[in-house]
């Protein structure tokens, strides 16, 4: 009896936290696609050197992001009640970090663009330092939607202010303005999507700050500010050191693949990680319940994360020469290598949410060093043999960062690696013949039209995928199948359920 009740609630919070998820995802998906197919008109219109520079950027337009989704942010939905207080506090304090950073940024901008020989990082760097305040203007904003599993909000304004961006990009790249117009998206989409999340947030800030409000969230949210900025150093350091050792050309080829291989992993598990987050902080006491239902995410985040890539990464080739063009065919090693690290990627990313949701901020910054410190040398060690062997050594850096995450949550829920990588692995194998099954089918097809071959490769390599989940009976598809199921019951039928 206990059993079965455990199981029906660990079945409400994966509904309630997927809904949620599936709203987002929707969203984000046809923002994802706005934006690549946006993204693509820019590609044409600019040049790899062009995206070299912006690699170099991208470090300081993601620790905007830290700010938009800090540590005190977490700390805020992690807390299972919060005062007026402790929002302003956090507010205020967050508004003073972004204007330090502003002003170190400021400040160094002359010589970041001496060390890398492009005077045109100086000029970049001043526009784009203004997304940092800008940003901390809605952090708490943000933090309260996700406390209210309220993230569809963050996602669509987020997506209509990253259109509008970049319909005003495509217009400064026509003109002539090269890497300016991706300089400008970033600007405009930052305060757009500030202003549309304020408003729906609905919350003002008082004047009012108490030192010991912040204090009393410090313990958990400064730990998780110092992990997202290791994160936000550690994933761009190669571009570093490539946009200095390597022609900046290169370092475009270099930042798009990655870009491309990363993009369905880290929209799915960022909008999924985003709500199991709080709906793990509410059970986080309850390791029965927390139990099943991490278990029966992880099944249906690695059905939904890993195959994808794989797929795209096998008609990479064609979608190049048919969409970007021939002077990005640079792209496709490198993209093949960074896609290998994806398999693992929901047991890191669910394990680490896990220690965060039941408060262990102390463990989640100490495996954060340990990995980051690893990468970072196995980065600057490699590059000097090549770009080729960096990534190799990224794939066996991803099977170290798999057994970290899984350790600790593992022991204290009785669901070691072993297990995980056995509720994993299934889905990986049915990944490889499907993505066989597309190649062929474009290889037959593409000689007689090659947009006919590459759009029926893709159909068929998803086909074959759906048709191996259901006859193997994977767990993660008869989730997905009764989630949707309820308000679709045509979906049941679909699948023989």
């Amino acid at each position: 009896m206990a059993e079965s009740r455990l199981g029906n609630d660990a079945t409400n919070i994966a509904r309630r936290s997927f809904k949620a998820a599936g709203w987002v995802l929707i969203v984000k998906f046809a923002s994802q696609f706005i934006q690549i197919f946006l993204e693509i008109c820019l590609l044409r219109l600019l040049t790899p050197h062009d995206y070299g520079v912006i690699g170099i950027l991208t470090l300081f337009w993601s620790i905007s992001y830290v700010f938009i989704q800090g540590g005190f942010g977490q700390a805020l939905i992690q807390r299972k009640e919060v005062t007026e207080i402790d929002l302003c506090s956090v507010f205020y304090y967050n508004i003073f970090l972004s204007l330090v950073c502003f002003a170190l940024l400021i400040g160094f901008a002359k010589k970041i663009a001496l060390f890398y020989n492009e005077p045109v990082l100086e000029q970049t760097i001043y526009v784009t330092a203004w997304t940092l305040p800008i940003s901390a203007l809605v952090s708490v904003q943000i933090a309260l939607l996700d406390r209210r599993l309220k993230q569809f909000f963050v996602t669509i304004s987020t997506l209509a202010s990253h259109l509008i961006a970049s319909v005003i990009a495509i217009f400064i790249a026509r003109r002539g303005y090269g890497l300016w117009a991706i300089v400008w998206q970033q600007l405009i989409a930052t305060f757009l999507s500030a202003v549309s999340v304020f408003c729906f947030a609905r919350w003002i800030p008082k004047l009012r700050f108490s030192f010991k409000a912040l204090g009393s969230l410090f313990s958990f949210g400064s730990k998780l500010l110092l992990i997202e900025i290791l994160n936000v150093f550690t994933t761009h350091f190669s571009n570093l050191i490539i946009g200095k050792k390597y022609p900046t050309s290169q370092l475009g080829v270099y930042t798009r693949a990655k870009k491309y291989a990363h993009l369905w992993p880290t929209s799915v598990q960022g909008a999924v990680g985003r709500v199991l987050f709080p709906a793990y902080s509410k059970i986080q006491d309850d390791l029965p319940r927390l139990r099943v239902a991490f278990g029966r995410s992880l099944a249906v985040s690695t059905f939904a994360v890993v195959f994808l890539p794989f797929l795209i990464c096998t008609l990479c080739k064609p979608f190049i020469l048919l969409v970007l063009g021939e002077k990005w065919l640079g792209c496709i090693p490198y993209w093949w290598l960074i896609t290998c690290t994806v398999v693992f990627y929901p047991i890191q990313v669910l394990n680490m949410q896990l220690l965060k949701a039941r408060g262990r901020s102390d463990l989640y910054l100490l495996l954060e060093i340990v990995k980051k410190s690893f990468y970072a040398i196995q980065v600057a060690i490699l590059l000097l043999y090549g770009i080729v062997p960096m990534l190799i050594g990224e794939i066996f850096f991803s099977f170290v960062g798999v057994y970290l995450n899984s350790y600790f949550s593992g022991r204290d829920l009785h669901y070691g690696l072993l297990k995980q990588l056995g509720d994993v692995l299934p889905y990986a194998a049915i990944t490889f013949p499907s993505c066989l099954a597309a190649w062929e089918f474009y290889s037959v097809i593409s000689p007689l039209s090659p947009w006919t071959g590459f759009v029926a490769g893709g159909f068929a390599g998803v086909l074959v995928y759906l048709v191996l989940n259901r006859c193997f009976r994977t767990a993660a598809l008869r989730e997905i199948v009764n989630i949707l199921g309820g308000r679709f019951p045509a979906v049941k039928r679909a699948f023989f359920y």
